[in-house]
């Protein structure tokens, strides 16, 4: 999403770049300040959804923290929910990530987000076969590796 605001910026410009050719520059004025204002928006409007879906997440944790060895296929359900738009997330982020551009810290944020990835479906996977005696300490796993997820993906977005 992060990437398509300079392109809708570009479009916004371009369109308005082809206005301009035919108004006076009080027009010209108003038409920049207008498009200014569109851009501030748009990248507010993004920030504020992400901060929006940052908060859901971890909102969702919050709530199955406690889950007993009892409610464990609830646990692992929303385990996968959250999966599920982590997957969605990371797709977003390849698709616009390009190996033979990146610097090398960005080559390393996103070596770490695949090993990060790989331990979260690990320990997911490791919840099936808890039983009541390990279950406190396979939870815990999960909660664990996807707080490492989550950092690990904060920071490939970052560079």
């Amino acid at each position: 999403m992060k990437n398509k605001i300079p392109s809708l910026l570009s479009l916004a410009l371009g369109c308005t770049a082809l206005i301009f050719a035919g108004c006076n520059k009080a027009d010209r004025a108003d038409a920049k300040a207008t498009v200014k204002e569109a851009a501030h928006d748009t990248k507010v409007a993004v920030q504020d959804a992400a901060h929006a879906t940052k908060e859901a997440v971890t909102d969702a944790w919050a709530d199955v923290k406690d889950f007993t060895f009892e409610k464990r296929d609830s646990f692992s359900a929303k385990s996968k929910e959250l999966s599920a738009r982590m997957d969605a997330e990371l797709s977003e982020l390849r698709a616009n990530y390009s190996e033979a551009k990146a610097s090398a810290s960005r080559k390393a944020a996103m070596e770490e987000l695949k090993n990060s990835e790989a331990d979260y479906k690990e320990k997911l996977a490791a919840l099936g076969t808890a039983t009541g005696d390990t279950w406190d300490a396979a939870k815990k796993n999960v909660i664990l590796a996807w707080d490492k997820l989550q950092l690990s993906y904060r920071k490939a977005r970052a560079d």
